[in-house]
């Protein structure tokens, strides 16, 4: 099977900021995806990809949307980074960053073979760890199922917009950009499900 991985996170490239600085990056996993998703509606370049990972001891590293790391831990100041003007966050350039909050997800999906007695057989996988900003996860059928991807982001619309922000779950089967199905919550929301008959699942928030 195919596992859809984007392209390494990109540090666009600026002076380091001060140590003192950088010490007041909370640790947790960051991303410009909401930043970069919309950047062209709203008539802007679209930004180099950025997920980064920063550890409790304060060492980051680049990460993928799967989580898998795409570097070793490093230590001192990240490339670019620098406080929001608006006092709003952060950003790497010119692009905003923001931390994701991690979740664990369960998948079900409905084999191609029914049980002896004809009803439906199902796979399931369950403790799968992401997170909400571009976070992604691959469920293998193993040639008795389905393979599919599932994707999280708390979406932030595009200046303009009349969307509401949404925390929302996609479903990815053949396309890994463009979603078979896909279902919202609130921003806020600590869980978030999905039944498309063929599949189910949720993911459930395990920290801020």
């Amino acid at each position: 099977m195919h596992h859809y991985r984007p392209l390494a996170a990109v540090f666009l490239l600026a002076a380091p900021i001060a140590a003192a600085a950088q010490d007041t990056l909370p640790a947790g996993i960051w991303t410009n995806t909401e930043d970069a998703y919309f950047a062209e509606e709203e008539g802007r370049e679209k930004p180099a990809t950025v997920m980064i990972e920063v550890g409790a001891d304060g060492r980051w590293r680049a990460i993928d949307a799967f989580g898998a790391a795409q570097g070793e831990w490093q230590a001192g100041a990240i490339p670019g980074l620098s406080a929001r003007a608006d006092g709003s966050g952060w950003q790497i350039g010119a692009s905003e960053i923001r931390r994701a909050r991690p979740f664990s997800c369960w998948v079900s999906v409905r084999k191609f073979a029914a049980k002896p007695d004809g009803t439906p057989d199902w796979t399931f996988a369950g403790n799968l760890t992401s997170f909400d900003q571009g976070g992604r996860i691959t469920i293998p059928g193993n040639g008795e199922a389905p393979d599919l991807t599932i994707r999280l982001r708390n979406v932030t619309w595009a200046k303009g917009s009349r969307n509401k922000p949404s925390l929302v779950l996609y479903v990815h089967k053949d396309d890994p950009e463009r979603a078979e199905s896909y279902s919202w919550a609130s921003p806020d929301a600590t869980l978030v499900g999905i039944n498309l008959r063929w599949m189910q699942g949720s993911c459930t928030r395990t920290g801020d």
